[in-house]
């Protein structure tokens, strides 16, 4: 009796959308009306960017690190660490797929990490409030429990996987906080 390969292998997971995910996340928050105070923040250093008007879309997507200039001229990123040594008074937005949890053999958890670095010059706003907390706080609201699409709903949540959390990071002159949210993967 012959074994079937194809459909052994289809019984396994392929985690196909891996290397869409941190795109698939930026994207939602391009066009997502409530992440409009996250955009102002990264792009404008002045204490009063809050305040600012919103972004267009083209302006947004000028941001995103595409991989044909220099990193210090993008403030968004699909990928993991300061690849480059600046001093800029400016702030850093990376979303990346962090690593992966077979729960079963056709589903896994996939950890993805939210990184914001920010100027320690620049971080405090006229607000009374942080550009590094205030990015924090809005990438959770918007994130946790949205269906992403392509991707699946991104969750924040200790009893789906106890790898979720924000820590604390960076050093000087930027100070950082990463959020690890997960993601059900097929």
């Amino acid at each position: 009796m012959a074994i079937d390969m194809k459909a052994v292998k289809d019984a396994y997971a392929t985690y196909n959308i891996l290397p869409e995910i941190s795109y698939k996340i930026i994207e939602h928050l391009m066009i997502n009306p409530e992440a409009e105070i996250i955009w102002k923040l990264l792009k404008y250093n002045d204490a009063d960017a809050w305040q600012k008007d919103d972004l267009t879309r083209e302006e947004k997507a000028a941001m995103i690190y595409n991989g044909m200039a220099s990193q210090d001229n993008f403030n968004v990123f699909l990928d993991f660490m300061m690849d480059e040594a600046t001093n800029k008074e400016k702030s850093f937005l990376r979303i990346y797929p962090a690593a992966v949890y077979p729960t079963t053999r056709t589903y896994g958890i996939c950890s993805v990490n939210i990184e914001v670095f920010v100027h320690s010059q620049i971080n405090h706003l006229s607000n009374y409030q942080t550009r590094l907390d205030t990015i924090i706080q809005k990438l959770l609201e918007i994130l946790n429990g949205c269906d992403i699409g392509g991707v699946g709903v991104l969750f924040f949540d200790d009893d789906a996987t106890s790898y979720n959390r924000i820590i604390t990071t960076g050093e000087k002159p930027y100070k950082g906080k990463v959020i690890t949210m997960g993601v059900n993967l097929s």
